[in-house]
């Protein structure tokens, strides 16, 4: 798997257990808003033409508006090319050992934070909304015991379900560690 072989980092016998980006529906969001934002031009034009049509018609004053719609529509590229990068640049991994935050920030800007699996102490999904509930997103708070103490993977398929997954990974490192401990009790008797 492409993804599996893109772990920032990868340890050794690390595995992925899941890839998550933002539910298809936030993009289509973004979409919806800036479609609607290209069609304004054509509504000013159409209310131009209709009121003061000599302005369409001068040699001055429509290539100056040609420009600006121009700029206009160069301006919406740049914002939803910026808004695509950030829906699909931002990923949460979860692996059998850590969780790795990646985020976009601005065009030039990518952090990446990772914590291991062993110390996080609560991990919480939540759904606000009606919207979340019928097309089952929502957000999953991941508290840790290191120096960011709070994880967040926003808008996200499924949180609960995410949150079932890393429960149980914590459940098995858990039981390794308490395998471990008794195993080295029994040695030492």
């Amino acid at each position: 798997m492409f993804i599996e072989n893109h772990i920032p980092n990868r340890q050794k016998g690390e595995k992925l257990v899941l890839f998550l980006r933002r539910h298809w529906l936030i993009f289509l969001g973004y979409l919806v808003f800036y479609i609607f934002l290209a069609a304004i031009p054509f509504g000013i034009y159409y209310f131009l033409k209709i009121n003061y049509s000599e302005y369409l018609t001068d040699q001055i004053i429509y290539p100056f508006l040609l420009l600006l719609a121009s700029l206009y529509y160069l301006y919406i590229l740049l914002f939803l090319y910026h808004a695509f990068l950030d829906y699909n640049l931002d990923v949460w991994i979860v692996t059998n050992k850590r969780i790795i935050n990646i985020e976009q920030k601005g065009l030039f800007n990518r952090e990446v934070a990772k914590h291991e699996l062993s110390k996080i102490q609560d991990v919480t999904g939540m759904q606000k909304g009606v919207l979340q509930s019928i097309f089952k997103f929502g957000d999953v708070h991941i508290q840790t015991a290191g120096e960011i103490q709070r994880f967040v993977f926003y808008q996200i398929p499924n949180p609960f379900k995410v949150v079932k997954i890393i429960n149980h990974l914590l459940e098995e490192i858990d039981e390794k560690r308490h395998g471990n401990i008794s195993a080295q009790k029994n040695n030492s008797l």
